[in-house]
């Protein structure tokens, strides 16, 4: 039985006694006067000491469960990394790794080999592996579009001088994207549907984030699909903004998601369940205080200050939004990325 903290005050007083005792003892034998101590209270309960324990058997730390999470390069990882920063993860046992990815549908194969044990992509991403017969799930809401085009955090953007003045002009031009045939072009094919523009001949151009506005002023491309802080950089060189594919989609709509292996969740549901609630501190966290997520992406992301002020912040974390899953879902099917939608319980995890 382990020594509790009222034990110990009372061999700390039976000590004080025979302190006091040796101390008169010798006060006596210099000749002066002796004081008996009374220590009848202090050894009426102590009379009978409780057995020193064994070391083995003290209380040990709980142990930090490692998780390494692919994420997305850019808003997605830095907040991420942000999270695990003011320590929202290991609030709930978690020792968490982040690694920046260019794209969702990278980190897919990183789960798949246990690489990663949990990823940050997008929608369009995971509904794709699902389809293709990779038993992966979508376990927590990453960051949300806005219903406005001036608040969102995703923008294709073209150069001060181009000849695109609006949605109608982009078919037919090239338009650099993180991943061909993902969420980047999916939104953008349904937000100028929805603006009633053509788009069935539009060139995509894959280019990672950190390229694509150089690409676009130096006449690589003729306009650039970007997300923060890549969009705050491009305004911050000049560039307009034609079109915002998010908010033009849905209200609110949720593109970015983590997910895992159906296997890792059925066997570490705990661990996922502790990793939704510090995704959703993290980003309750940043919502009350905006202005340290953006200090903070000076050196998570390297950006100048002036930059860092004019990042759109986008609402992060919480529960998988299912309604969001479905209208992706459909838009997918629409221009030809699925086959069908698949049920929700297959592709959504629901604690």
């Amino acid at each position: 039985m382990r020594r509790t903290g009222r034990s110990r005050w009372r061999a700390a007083l039976v000590l004080m006694a025979a302190l006091a005792l040796i101390v008169s003892a010798c006060d006596g034998e210099e000749g002066t006067d002796t004081t008996v101590v009374d220590t009848t209270e202090a050894t009426e309960e102590t009379t009978a000491p409780e057995p020193t324990e064994p070391a083995t058997t003290a209380p040990e730390e709980e142990e930090m469960v490692s998780l390494v999470v692919g994420d997305i390069l850019g808003t997605p990882a830095a907040f991420a990394q942000f999270t695990a920063d003011q320590g929202f993860f290991t609030e709930q046992g978690l020792d968490v790794t982040i690694e920046p990815n260019p794209g969702g549908a990278a980190n897919i194969p990183g789960v798949e080999a246990g690489e990663f044990q949990i990823a940050g992509s997008n929608i369009v991403s995971v509904l794709l592996a699902r389809s293709q017969g990779l038993e992966v799930k979508l376990v927590s809401a990453g960051t949300f579009g806005t219903d406005d085009p001036d608040t969102d955090f995703s923008l294709v953007l073209v150069p001060a001088d181009s000849d695109i003045q609006g949605p109608e002009d982009l078919n037919g031009r090239s338009v650099a994207v993180n991943t061909l045939a993902n969420i980047a072009e999916l939104t953008i094919r349904a937000s100028l549907e929805n603006a009633g523009a053509e788009h069935e001949d539009i060139d995509f151009v894959e280019m990672g984030f950190p390229d694509m506005v150089p690409a676009a002023l130096n006449g690589t491309v003729d306009a650039v699909h970007v997300i923060e802080p890549f969009m705050a950089i491009g305004l911050s060189e000049g560039m307009r903004p034609i079109i915002a594919p998010y908010a033009g989609t849905g209200d609110n709509l949720a593109i970015g998601s983590y997910f895992s292996s159906d296997s890792y969740i059925a066997e570490n549901a705990d661990v996922i369940d502790a990793f939704i609630a510090g995704v959703s501190a993290g980003g309750d966290y940043v919502a009350d205080n905006p202005e340290e997520f953006r200090q903070a992406l000076v050196d998570i992301a390297g950006l100048d200050p002036a930059v860092a002020e004019m990042v759109n912040i986008p609402p992060w974390g919480g529960p998988v939004d299912i309604e969001s899953v479905q209208l992706i879902g459909d838009y997918m099917v629409q221009f030809g990325l699925l086959d069908e939608v698949p049920p929700m319980e297959d592709v959504v995890y629901m604690p």
